[in-house]
């Protein structure tokens, strides 16, 4: 499936051009579908094997593709896709269950885990390269693997300032019997808490990437404040499961290494933003008041 969001399909009904331009994206995308496919594969196996699961088989594989402005977080069409596989395949695991081994609940912060690993491969920062590949044990047994890729256009005649982007995104279901017998425990807040500090890293890389003048300030400002919504929005969802469980998830999932590389990101970033004028103001304090909360 190809699809576009709402503003560049806008312009591409206006233009010819604009259409052709997409179309080529999204031609040259697909056209790297076979190597995607093995690295993804590559990356799934060498992930299994560190967790010594050696009986998976895969239970489902595809891939979608969306063109979008690299500024919007709109991938909420390919999310819905992913997640609607995942209850298919959830359901299917025991179809007599009253209650299925994987909740809504944990299908639905799927849904974040998509759009992050989507984001990741948009940017052009290192710091978050590694989060385009993910992989989540999402019940006992059945573990979900995604890895994105993306191009990108930038013509303004076309387009106007911004740079237009595609990303394909290829999800994979696998189920581990021997997985099952361990019965180790499982639980959407787990999900959450990871992907908690997987887009406090992409914000991270934002930072970066406005420093090194590979997105302007506008797009800066967009990409924060939209991935601000969602760290608020996972959050609130992590709080109230503590209240319930009276257990800290944070603690669960402990910031991992590349924590402290994200505040030396930013604190960098901090000083070359320093140097380029006023209009950067605004981020530097953001920043330094994010530093200052831990919240890297």
């Amino acid at each position: 499936m190809a699809c576009n969001s709402g503003s560049v399909q806008s312009v591409a009904d206006k233009t010819v051009a604009a259409k052709n331009q997409i179309d080529k994206l999204q031609t040259m995308i697909l056209a790297q579908e076979a190597d995607n496919k093995a690295r993804f594969y590559a990356e799934i196996e060498g992930h299994l094997k560190d967790a010594g699961v050696t009986d998976a088989r895969e239970l489902s594989y595809n891939s979608d593709v969306k063109t979008e402005y690299s500024s919007e977080f709109s991938l909420d069409k390919i999310a819905a896709v992913v997640t609607k596989s995942l209850a298919a395949i959830a359901a299917a695991q025991d179809p007599l269950a009253k209650k299925p081994a994987m909740s809504p609940e944990a299908i639905k912060t799927y849904t974040d885990v998509v759009n992050t690993v989507a984001e990741a491969a948009k940017s052009s920062s290192t710091a978050s390269a590694s989060l385009s590949f993910s992989m989540n044990r999402l019940s006992p047994g059945l573990f979900a693997f995604l890895y994105a890729s993306s191009i990108n256009i930038k013509d303004v005649d076309t387009f106007g300032s911004e740079a237009v982007t595609t990303t394909a995104v290829y999800y994979r279901f696998m189920q581990s019997i021997d997985d099952v017998k361990s019965e180790a425990s499982f639980g959407a807040a787990v999900i959450d808490a990871k992907n908690f500090l997987d887009m406090k890293t992409i914000q991270a890389a934002f930072t970066d990437d406005l420093a090194n003048g590979k997105i302007d300030i506008d797009e800066w400002m967009k990409k924060d404040a939209l991935y601000t919504d969602a760290v608020n929005r996972i959050k609130a969802r992590l709080d109230a499961n503590r209240l319930k469980s009276g257990v800290q998830l944070l603690s669960i999932h402990p910031p991992a290494p590349g924590a402290s590389a994200n505040q030396q990101l930013v604190q960098a970033s901090i000083q070359r933003l320093s140097t380029l004028g006023a209009a950067y103001q605004q981020v530097i304090e953001t920043s330094r008041a994010r530093l200052a909360n831990f919240y890297y």
